[in-house]
């Protein structure tokens, strides 16, 4: 039998394990025999507050034989927990859905449960359950329904994973840090500080920019001061640079009879070597700290160029860890010629707007990461408490069917949130999509921690309502399914107690007659 998530496995367990208890307490009590007693004083009470004239008491005897009936077939069925139907350990089972980390993930078993349940937390669950008959049938179908539903509807991309990922993606070693910081104002700076000031225009430039982007000379790594003559690879270092080897017909600057202990490299091949360049190692660091994250990049853009690939690495690890702060909405303002105090309104203006939508868009990412990993634990729990309070409904409902109905479709109405939120992951991923249909687009602002824009928090927040709205929408439906379900067993029983119904009514009559009789005699 399947279940829904890794806390299921052991709160299923847990959860008939209450149930066994509490009916056993019920028993020992003598609690469950009262609705019998209920069932045999309402048949005898009704019938003789109608008068006792006619058939009434043999209708009296057939409805109680017909109640009794009915309720010692709920005990069996719903309510004494039967060695026919035994819950085993080793029949439970999950398999998380695939995600890009972890595109063939292992089945959790309780032996094998892949998490901390059952090992440091849950210990304890027994090995074997005895669970009412109806109840084992109402767990098996509805497993196997959610389990045919999430197999039949259409696989999800996992955009989602990607972004989880793309903020845990930094920089934790602080040497690499220092040595970013040092690319940062040796190269970087120099060669904005070139660009920014001779504007190049030429066809070279023009094409490495639609290429790779307008805003490509807006980083360390950038294609047009790399590949751009004058650049990175006329720029070095003012001072050496660790694990760069001196090399005599590069770093002139030194004696040959007296070598430094490093060199100084150029920036080019500081940021492009293979093996100890500076691009590299943030690749490295990226894998080392987010799982590895340069495999991500290739399962969401496997399209893409690998030297795009590369620079989507870099360029998400740098965001997570500016060598130096800045704001290009100041840099932009600083253009401008209107003023001082109209630059500074600016300045306020944006930063306001650009507040409000940051913190709107972080709170709803936030929230919905929060959601998305509480939500199963929280279906787990709830499911825990319905199996466990089960045995009291059962006995205060007197042993009704239609208590059996209802039950059966509260358990299959939270277990069918699996499948909803199943659908959610699938609305969501096509959203994503549809609003950021270039990749790089998509890698440069969706998914880089550091940027927030309205289609973004407009995705979080849709995102975020999926997730708590479908389920609510769902149980909602289900609550009015239900009390017509109810009502419509109770109007199919109607028929059995109507005969005495009427030959109380039809008693009570004739009862009235003889004494108004009496009184005139």
């Amino acid at each position: 039998m399947t279940v829904d998530s890794y806390l299921e496995l052991f709160t299923t367990l847990f959860g008939w394990a209450f149930y066994g208890i509490l009916w056993d307490v019920l028993v020992g009590t003598g609690i469950v025999f009262l609705p019998f007693l209920g069932i045999l004083i309402d048949n005898w009470r009704e019938p003789a507050e109608g008068g006792q004239f006619g058939t009434v008491t043999g209708l009296s005897l057939r409805r109680m034989e017909i109640e009794l009936f009915i309720a010692l077939l709920v005990v069996v069925l719903a309510g004494q927990p039967a060695a026919l139907t035994p819950l085993n350990a080793g029949t439970l089972s999950y398999t998380p859905p695939p995600t890009l980390i972890n595109p063939t993930p292992t089945t959790a078993t309780v032996a094998a449960p892949q998490s901390t349940y059952g090992t440091t937390g849950f210990t304890g669950s027994p090995a074997t359950v005895n669970i009412p008959v109806w109840w084992y049938a109402v767990m098996a179908m509805t497993s196997g329904l959610n389990h045919a539903v999430v197999e039949g509807l259409p696989s999800a991309a996992d955009m989602r994973t990607y972004e989880q990922q793309a903020r845990l993606a930094t920089i934790a070693d602080p040497r690499l840090r220092q040595e970013a910081s040092d690319f940062f104002s040796q190269c970087y700076i120099p060669a904005r500080s070139k660009y920014q000031a001779e504007r190049p225009a030429t066809a070279a430039v023009n094409a490495l920019l639609a290429t790779y982007g307008p805003d490509d000379p807006e980083w360390m790594g950038s294609h047009v001061y790399r590949d751009t003559t004058g650049y990175y690879d006329t720029l070095r270092p003012t001072m050496q640079i660790s694990g760069w080897t001196y090399n005599a017909a590069r770093d002139t600057e030194y004696d040959p009879a007296a070598p430094p202990t490093w060199g100084k490299p150029y920036c080019k091949e500081w940021w492009e070597d293979g093996s100890i360049g500076l691009r590299e190692k943030l690749i490295n660091e990226a894998d080392a700290t987010s799982a590895g994250f340069s495999g991500l990049v290739v399962a969401v853009a496997p399209a893409l160029a690998t030297e795009k690939q590369n620079d989507a690495v870099a360029r998400t690890v740098l965001t997570n860890s500016p060598p130096s702060w800045s704001n290009n909405d100041l840099v932009a303002n600083n253009s401008g010629t209107t003023g001082w105090l109209s630059t500074a309104e600016s300045w306020v203006k944006g930063g306001l707007a650009s507040g409000g939508v940051v913190t709107a868009s972080a709170m709803f990412s936030v929230t919905m990461t929060a959601v998305l990993q509480g939500l199963p634990m929280v279906q787990a729990v709830l499911l825990l408490g319905i199996y466990a309070l089960l045995p009291m409904v059962v006995v205060l409902s007197r042993y009704s069917i239609s208590m059996m109905v209802i039950g059966a479709m509260a358990i299959f109405t939270v277990k069918f949130w699996s499948v909803l939120w199943y659908l959610a992951l699938w609305v969501d991923q096509n959203l994503i999509m549809s609003m950021y249909p270039d990749v790089n687009i998509f890698l440069q602002i969706f998914a880089n921690p550091g940027e927030h824009d309205i289609k973004r928090m407009l995705l979080n927040m849709i995102t975020t309502s999926l997730y708590l709205g479908l389920p609510l929408l769902w149980s909602g439906m289900m609550a009015w399914a239900g009390v017509q379900v109810g009502r419509s067993i109770n109007n199919a029983t109607a028929p059995l107690a109507r005969p005495t119904e009427d030959a109380g009514r039809q008693g009570g009559a004739m009862g009235k007659a003889v004494v108004s009789r009496g009184l005139r005699r």
